[in-house]
């Protein structure tokens, strides 16, 4: 073989084993593909004053990142928790980035689920009470208590889960900090 063959099948080569390594390095994906906005359409709420009214995500803008955040009022650990999200988000949303947190309640009741919204002034929307139970993909990306996060892109790939390998509890923080990277956050830059 002359060396420009030679040359293209290495490079050939290297190319091919790069995008394999890049996809081994992308983490679980939901069993079938999942297009979020679409498994949510009509299945969101938020808080009006002290109920819950419908809430739609904008159809003209895509969204490229989702926050499922796993909490409970009666969890200390959630409330504790919860006021840093709010920051975060509030602060995130100021400065354009494209996701959105969406509250998976694991409370008893809807108006458990309510009062809990109402007191931490949560800014986004939250599964309906009664289609926490059949979104299946809810149940594949939840972890076994709270508070959890979990970070998707909008097409179901799993990015950053407060579950590593689905049984050992990281916290919520660590997919939260993940997050920030992913999509540049000054938050934690030292300031000057």
């Amino acid at each position: 073989m002359n060396k420009a063959v030679i040359t293209t099948i290495i490079i050939l080569l290297a190319v091919i084993g790069n995008s394999i390594a890049q996809t081994e390095r992308k983490g679980p994906r939901l069993p079938g593909t999942v297009i979020i906005a679409e498994a949510l359409a009509g299945k969101l709420v938020s808080v009006d004053k002290d109920s819950f009214k419908r809430h739609s995500l904008d159809p003209e803008k895509a969204i490229d990142h989702f926050l499922f955040y796993y909490s409970a009022n009666w969890s200390p650990n959630c409330r504790k928790f919860t006021p840093e999200l709010i920051k975060f988000y509030t602060k995130a949303k100021k400065e354009g980035a494209n996701f959105e947190v969406i509250f998976v309640s694991r409370d008893d009741t809807a108006k458990e689920m309510l009062g809990y919204m109402m007191e931490q002034k949560m800014p986004w929307p939250a599964i309906r009470f009664e289609d926490l139970t059949t979104l299946k993909f809810l149940k594949e990306v939840s972890g076994r208590g709270v508070p959890c996060l979990a970070v998707l892109d909008d097409r179901g790939l799993i990015l950053a889960h407060s579950y590593k390998g689905g049984t050992k509890y990281l916290g919520p923080d660590p997919p939260l900090q993940e997050f920030k990277k992913l999509i540049g956050s000054k938050e934690n830059e030292p300031k000057n």
